[in-house]
């Protein structure tokens, strides 16, 4: 199963913590600094490959990766926040980037700030079934759990 998830859901930590689940990051993508031009095949390929073999596979939420999965054969959700939690969630991504100030945390951050809302609405009218995160205090395995039985 493919899961497509929003900046900050917490896919590394339940990859991290949990069997069965692989963050496939796409922030591994970039050469010099720059990430070439047909990179989302790739990635897309990598995914379909290991969600195959039976793991949940969490994406990033490109559009290209989004697209790649409206016509592929593997079973794709999309989950994400609520617009709702969107001061909450900003609060969240800016924490994040507090303590661990990467360049992909910065993205992040930034990308939250100046698009929330129209990152929701893009990915909850997608033509992928949404899951959406309604407050904060949420398990992401559970969530997803729920989608897959």
């Amino acid at each position: 199963m493919i899961v497509i998830g929003y900046q900050g859901i917490g896919k590394s930590t339940l990859a991290r913590e949990s069997k069965g689940f692989i963050d496939l990051e796409s922030s591994s993508f970039y050469v010099n600094g720059k990430r070439p031009t047909d990179w989302h095949y790739y990635y897309n390929r990598i995914a379909e490959n290991l969600s195959r073999q039976g793991y949940v596979v969490f994406v990033s939420s490109h559009m290209p990766v989004r697209d790649y999965f409206k016509t592929s054969d593997e079973r794709a959700v999309i989950i994400c926040p609520s617009k709702n939690l969107k001061d909450e969630w900003i609060y969240k991504l800016r924490t994040r980037y507090a303590h661990n100030a990467t360049e992909k945390n910065f993205r992040a951050l930034k990308n939250a700030e100046d698009r929330f809302e129209e990152n929701i609405d893009e990915l909850i009218h997608d033509g992928i079934p949404p899951i959406l995160i309604k407050e904060m205090d949420y398990s992401l395995e559970d969530e997803i759990r729920g989608c897959i039985l």
